[in-house]
């Protein structure tokens, strides 16, 4: 199961994120980006992605996400941000540090089950973008690739790209 760190100082946050995504992935919960922080570095706790609020006591969410985007280990973690304020710079400061997606509270749980699936599960959809067929090979054994036009053979996909693989030297 996918672990989430959900980072939110108010208890009514925390119980939504938690029933909203429980039975779905295995939640960590934290009060504030310190707290937060300590966890991720105190052992092997390495989570799929996180959820964060921006404002907290102790830490805030943008020191929280630039600590995180500025250490070697923890850089690549998707995250959504969370912000009682809806305000087109508190969004540009998130994208500028570097996360994912941003939602306001309050917030619908479906629209945050969403933006998780999206973060976890991205797709590199290709129209009109010529890759070479050792690269479709690559990005469709990730999964990270849907091949269009659709309906698309996968068996008959699979057969002409290693057709192909097979004239290069370096596969053989």
């Amino acid at each position: 199961m996918k672990k989430i760190l959900a980072i939110d100082d108010e208890k009514t946050i925390q119980l939504i994120i938690k029933t909203a995504l429980k039975g779905k992935y295995d939640v960590e919960l934290k009060n504030d980006g310190q707290d937060a922080f300590y966890w991720l570095t105190k052992g092997k706790n390495m989570p799929d992605l996180i959820i964060c609020d921006i404002e907290m006591p102790n830490m805030s969410g943008y020191e929280f996400l630039e600590n995180i985007r500025n250490s070697g280990f923890f850089g690549d973690i998707p995250v959504i941000m969370l912000s009682g304020v809806e305000e087109s710079k508190e969004r540009i400061r998130c994208y500028d540090l570097k996360a994912q997606d941003f939602l306001t509270k309050p917030f619908n749980p479906q629209e945050l089950l969403s933006l998780i699936e999206k973060n976890l599960n991205p797709k590199i959809r290709l129209r009109n973008i010529d890759l070479r067929e050792n690269e479709k090979l690559y990005y469709y054994k990730l999964g990270a690739l849907d091949f269009l036009p659709e309906p698309f053979d996968i068996a008959e996909a699979e057969q002409k790209i290693k057709e192909k693989i097979a004239g290069y030297k370096e596969f053989q």
